[in-house]
């Protein structure tokens, strides 16, 4: 188990990757968390005072991702070295659900890498999805923390909202729960029997035929129907666009953590999992990019919690990354998120061979032949657009055409080397020669 660096309570407003690389390694006990599900919009509305019509700040909403805006196409590369499922699970969803589905979950998954790494072996992560992404996310979970430490999908059903008029109306959420090992923490949420069924059981004790145990109640399954969504009319609701029930995540925290524990929220919101990790007394840590979340967490555990106690002193607000006081070793390579770039000089092919040639040398990159002329050389992408690849100069190799071709918009230059040295097609076969000969080309 790790020593945690982090002070319980504590709120950041800042990018979770940053401050997740920052938590030692094995100090987190529960992860209850609610990330944005790639629906494709952006929402900007005010949130209100806990309890009240009282609007606050403006917070904003993004789920639309792209290659481009929000991850490195460049770190692609060490993923697939350090942790090829999820690298193999990144590559599939690209192909099957299109780019927007490859970025998001680039951007998801190399934090989940970083919750896998700070949770405690005895720990346990819920993540709430919903049918947009839920496949992608699960076979994403099931790479990083293991097929056998797949425990529930948990099915949350509600109603209300709009009704569509072509397709049955989508009235549940998925909640994804896994563990680190087969060593976990785990209690037994029961609830009373239907009516019918009580009846049943008070015939049965007369008759003495198997009596059923009406005082312990029967335990709560994975269909959860009994709690509702948080509305306008519910005094919960602060009008944060994602909002979920505090008895969503009340019976998660009772489920899967002990009092004193340290509960973790990266996608902390409107603070939901802060709000019942208090009630319930264990220690919590948030993190949301919004700053109007400060507000909300502070009002929440004001009319929610306590009143009348000074929550702007107890409640912690990093302004920096938390020290790591471990080894500091991460679970994933980098991940910068960019912003755009003014466009730069659009430089023709002869010019960026040029260039290449300058840096590299007069050599294929891929099978490392060095032809007779430049000519023999063509000018690709070192990691493809369709894996997030730019068109910056550093991100252009030479490759003769035969390797051009078998690398395609589908290989990186690491894995049509890999490739090549598979099938004995490296420069000193001599294979380029006789492939250029066969077509014509060799002068």
């Amino acid at each position: 188990m790790g020593e945690l660096n982090v002070e319980s309570r504590s709120l950041f407003i800042a990018d979770n990757l940053e401050i997740l690389r920052g938590i030692n390694s094995e100090c987190i006990d529960l992860i209850a968390t609610d990330p944005p599900f790639n629906k494709g919009v952006k929402a900007f509305q005010g949130i209100t005072t806990a309890g009240t019509n009282e609007v606050g700040g403006p917070v904003s909403y993004k789920d639309v991702w792209t290659w481009a805006d929000d991850v490195q196409g460049e770190w692609t590369e060490s993923i697939r070295q350090d942790h090829p499922n999820l690298h193999a699970v990144i590559r599939a969803a690209n192909a099957a659900a299109g780019e927007d589905m490859g970025a998001y979950l680039c951007w998801l998954g190399v934090r989940i890498l970083e919750m896998h790494r700070i949770l405690k072996p005895t720990g346990s992560m819920y993540l709430h999805i919903d049918h947009t992404a839920h496949a992608y996310v699960k076979t994403m979970m099931d790479a990083v923390f293991g097929r056998k430490n797949f425990r529930n999908e948990i099915v949350w059903c509600y109603s209300g909202g709009g009704v569509p008029k072509r397709d049955f109306p989508r009235k549940h959420d998925t909640i994804l729960r896994y563990t680190k090992s087969n060593d976990y923490s785990f209690t037994i949420e029961r609830k009373p029997y239907k009516e019918n069924t009580q009846q049943v059981g008070i015939h049965s004790t007369y008759t003495g035929h198997n009596p059923i145990d009406l005082e312990r109640g029967t335990p709560v399954t994975d269909w959860w129907t009994d709690i509702a969504t948080t509305t306008g009319w519910s005094p919960e609701h602060t009008g944060y666009p994602t909002q979920k029930p505090l008895a969503l995540y009340e019976r998660i925290i009772k489920a899967s953590s002990n009092p004193s524990n340290i509960v973790l929220d990266p996608f902390a919101g409107c603070a939901t999992t802060c709000v019942a990790a208090e009630r319930l007394d264990r220690g919590w840590i948030g993190i949301d990019v919004n700053e109007p979340a400060r507000t909300v967490v502070l009002d929440r555990l004001q009319t929610e919690v306590k009143a009348g106690m000074n929550w702007k002193a107890v409640v912690k607000t990093p302004t920096e990354p938390p020290d790591r006081t471990d080894d500091g070793s991460d679970a994933a390579p980098e991940l910068v998120l960019v912003s755009p770039k003014p466009k730069t000089r659009n430089y023709s092919a002869r010019e960026l061979r040029e260039r290449l040639i300058m840096e590299v040398g007069l050599k294929c990159q891929g099978c490392g032949w060095i032809p007779h002329h430049e000519e023999y050389l063509e000018v690709d992408h070192r990691v493809p657009k369709s894996l997030g690849g730019r068109d910056s100069l550093n991100n252009r190799v030479l490759l003769c055409s035969p390797c051009n071709s078998a690398k395609g918009n589908r290989l990186s230059l690491a894995e049509l080397r890999e490739r090549r040295l598979e099938e004995n097609r490296m420069a000193d076969t001599g294979w380029n020669r006789e492939w250029y000969e066969r077509v014509g080309r060799f002068g």
